[in-house]
């Protein structure tokens, strides 16, 4: 009877740790899913002069937790010719969203619904990349 009642205890002890690592777990997982929101949702996604941008290709990052994009936009004469997603965590909007800054050439571009922060931080990876382009030409 005592090693059975020993057993019970080491069982209660066991499911007690278990259940306080999954609550830390999910805790985890929760906070990595609005940090950065406050961040992106703040961006101010300015237009680059392509008169300015030199021929090649430039790699763009925006880094915030869940919202992080990396992006190699290549620029011919002035014009950005394509935009390679490198990172993303939406791929089928990232792919809307460099067929439509490609169409306007612009990363002024109008916003899809529902998608304000993921598109933020894909533009702002595209406007790094072709300011770091700009300031790379400068120097």
């Amino acid at each position: 009877m005592r090693e059975s009642a020993e057993g019970v205890e080491r069982m209660k002890r066991f499911f007690k740790w278990f259940g306080i690592a999954f609550c830390a777990f999910l805790a985890v997982i929760a906070a990595m899913a609005f940090l950065g929101r406050g961040q992106t949702a703040k961006l101010k996604i300015s237009d680059v002069d392509l008169e300015r941008v030199p021929n090649g290709t430039f790699v763009g990052t925006y880094e915030a937790y869940r919202f992080t994009n990396t992006v190699e936009v290549t620029v011919d004469n002035h014009a950005i010719t394509s935009i390679d997603v490198v990172k993303t965590q939406r791929a089928e909007l990232s792919e809307t969203l460099k067929d439509e800054v490609i169409a306007a050439q612009s990363t002024e571009i109008d916003v899809v619904s529902g998608a304000s922060l993921d598109r933020n931080a894909f533009l702002k990876a595209v406007e790094i990349a072709l300011t770091q382009a700009i300031d790379g030409a400068a120097q």
